[in-house]
């Protein structure tokens, strides 16, 4: 069997070439074999209620789906990950919904090489739930969104294994928590290592934001062997009056200045600038431009100087 990649001629059956280690294509009757092999493994799974493994086993089934690519292949690879995607989560397996992320956008059309970071699976989660924000909203109805991931991720489950990996982004969980609740901030959403959290005030957002780069830091200085960087970004919308704009702008808008940032970073948008300044005691780089996916025009956004000493309010 000869690879598609770089023509090495592999022996019959085999599944990964042996000189480069891609994934080679498989005949008619290895496919119906192994779908008979799902199928089997998948009831076995729900007769022993091994949920853990029922999601894995829907993440190798969904691949083999998309790698055949027939009449349905796609429909169905979406459905095994979206029920994987939430039993990860809910499990707290890391490493696996990870790759059930980048499987996902596989089946949705991405093109190779593009990445979609989990501050994306988290907008478009939001996006279709349009949670009720009220309850965070200023007294004029705006309220500013906070995005952030870590950077890194992916290559870090790889490096550490699925264990060792639940128990850094354990950290990263607490540290983002205990800011949020000190700085009165609300948790909108976590899938994988990205979350979305509300504000009732741009100050309060941007204080946060702040307060969580700096402990990250000093947990990467306590454990150089796994330093953890996280990309923040910030936006302030209406979500009262306005609130289909909202999850189709403004979320989405956030969610892009976020992708936009640098591990260690936080980056926000003219606005949170404009609202945040005039105390005088947070600073921010020049302005940046750019245009950003999904979004006609460019945009402004400022990095914050966020080593500075700051009072919560």
């Amino acid at each position: 069997m000869r690879c598609p990649s770089c023509q090495h001629e592999n022996p019959d059956g085999a599944k990964f070439c042996l000189e480069c280690g891609g994934r080679l294509a498989l005949s008619c009757a290895q496919c119906g074999v192994q779908l008979r092999h799902f199928e089997d493994a998948r009831t076995m799974d729900r007769r022993l209620g091994a949920r853990a493994w029922a999601a894995r086993t829907q993440i190798d089934y969904a691949r083999m789906r998309l790698d055949r690519n027939g009449p349905g292949d796609r429909e169905r690879a979406r459905a095994l990950l979206g029920t994987a995607l939430a039993t990860s989560q809910e499990l707290g397996l890391k490493g696996w919904l990870d790759m059930a992320l980048a499987l996902k956008l596989r089946a949705q059309g991405a093109q190779s090489g593009e990445l979609q970071r989990s501050i994306d699976i988290v907008a478009a989660s939001v996006g279709a739930k349009k949670p009720d924000l009220r309850g965070q909203a200023a007294p004029d109805g705006t309220v500013t969104i906070m995005f952030s991931d870590m950077e890194g991720f992916t290559t870090m489950t790889e490096r550490l294994g699925d264990l060792k990996a639940r128990a850094v982004i354990g950290q990263h969980n607490r540290i983002v928590r205990e800011q949020l609740a000190a700085h009165g901030g609300f948790e909108v959403e976590l899938q994988g290592d990205g979350f979305l959290l509300a504000f009732p005030s741009a100050r309060r957002g941007l204080l946060c934001a702040i307060a969580i780069q700096r402990e990250m830091a000093a947990y990467s200085a306590a454990h150089p062997e796994q330093p953890i960087k996280v990309r923040i970004g910030l936006h302030t919308g209406e979500a009262i009056r306005e609130a289909d704009k909202f999850f189709g702008k403004a979320v989405i808008l956030a969610a892009r200045i976020a992708a936009q940032a640098q591990g260690g970073e936080v980056l926000v948008s003219a606005l949170v600038k404009e609202l945040t300044q005039s105390a005088g005691d947070i600073r921010f780089d020049g302005a940046r431009e750019a245009a950003l996916k999904g979004l006609s025009g460019t945009y402004t956004m400022h990095a914050v100087q966020w080593p500075v000493e700051i009072a919560t309010p």
